[in-house]
């Protein structure tokens, strides 16, 4: 229990970390280079995934090698493009149906999304 409450950590850590990524690009490709709120989600989502991948190898889930292995990349790009439906489907959820601006929107989804990445991760990722 203590080694999951420790992962659950260096995860919440890089995870609040990858999304400050994600939501900072998100910003910028919206505001700056004025590209649709959701293609802009899309982009930073995929951008903070792969910096995640490699925190969450080498810090979070400690491969016994830190190599980077095919099929346990395979397995994280797969889990990671369903949290982005996840993801992408809130945020559209939140700023379409419900109102809320795309900011807060897509903090709300990245929480609620983040648990999903835990979980998943440590099902099919850990060893």
């Amino acid at each position: 229990m203590e080694k999951t409450i420790k992962q659950f950590f260096r995860f919440t850590v890089t995870g609040t970390s990858c999304f400050a990524i994600d939501l900072a690009l998100m910003v910028l490709l919206k505001e700056v280079f004025g590209v649709y709120y959701l293609a802009a989600s899309i982009i930073s989502f995929g951008s903070a995934t792969a910096v995640n991948y490699i925190i969450s190898v080498k810090w979070v889930y400690f491969a016994k090698d830190s190599s980077i292995k095919t099929f346990e990349m395979f397995v994280f790009i797969l889990l990671s493009i369903i949290g982005l439906i996840i993801n992408t489907f809130l945020v559209w959820v939140f700023v379409e149906k419900i109102g809320i601006y795309y900011i807060p929107a897509k903090a709300l989804a990245g929480i609620i999304s983040g648990f999903y990445n835990f979980i998943t991760r440590k099902i099919y990722l850990e060893r």
